[in-house]
């Protein structure tokens, strides 16, 4: 919602299979994000924990494209040290943050790697604009669970009729938000969808801004 993350994982991939002298055609992008698809959905499911995650991803990979796979861990942390630089900001997005934090309280909820996302934010320079930072590793929960949310409203001592949640996936940050009781914006990057399509949608933060100005029901500083 925030990063670019697309260009992100390219650009780590690209590096960290460079770092072991191997190469990263568009075949092994798409491999890769696939494999990396089917387990982070896994994941969600509470099928497969996030550290053995890191590994299988690179694990398959390796099998797929007929490198060595005892190299996959080593790949899978060189992955994730790159990936930790990554500071991809999407169009407007400090400014639009720095204009939002004029009157509301602002925090991010995320599942990922807990490292890894604080490292992008700070390395964005947006962590400071944050009251709070939740990760699905950080708590235990993972969206489409509910319990994340709750980790980051109890955290910011906000109650969810008071709270907005902003995200780009209408399957995970659409369900977890209608099961916590938080209202939700879902910002469209034109990306397939999965699920029904919510009813608030703007295509960028820049429009999200204009939206919450626009609405009447828009809550007060104080609240998130």
């Amino acid at each position: 919602t925030l990063l670019d993350f697309d260009k992100a994982e390219r650009s780590a991939l690209r590096e960290a299979l460079a770092g072991l002298s191997l190469p990263c055609p568009p075949r092994t992008v798409a491999a890769y994000q696939r494999i990396n698809h089917d387990l982070w959905a896994a994941y969600r499911r509470g099928e497969i924990t996030q550290p053995a995650l890191a590994r299988e991803r690179f694990r398959r990979l390796l099998q797929e494209v007929g490198g060595d796979t005892r190299r996959a861990s080593r790949l899978g942390e060189t992955y994730l040290d790159h990936l930790s630089a990554r500071a991809d900001r999407l169009p407007g997005c400090r400014p639009v943050l720095r204009q939002l934090g004029r009157r509301y309280r602002l925090g991010v909820v995320t599942n990922g790697i807990d490292r890894v996302q604080r490292s992008r934010l700070t390395a964005s320079g947006l962590a400071p604009l944050f009251e709070t930072v939740v990760t699905s590793q950080s708590c235990g929960f993972a969206k489409p669970d509910p319990r994340i949310l709750h980790v980051a409203l109890d955290a910011m001592g906000v109650s969810p009729r008071h709270a907005l949640y902003v995200g780009d996936d209408p399957a995970t940050d659409g369900a977890a938000a209608r099961a916590a009781g938080v209202r939700f914006v879902w910002v469209d990057h034109g990306k397939p969808t999965r699920g029904r399509r919510p009813a608030r949608r703007v295509e960028s933060l820049r429009d999200l801004a204009e939206l919450l100005s626009a609405d009447a029901t828009a809550s007060p500083r104080g609240r998130s």
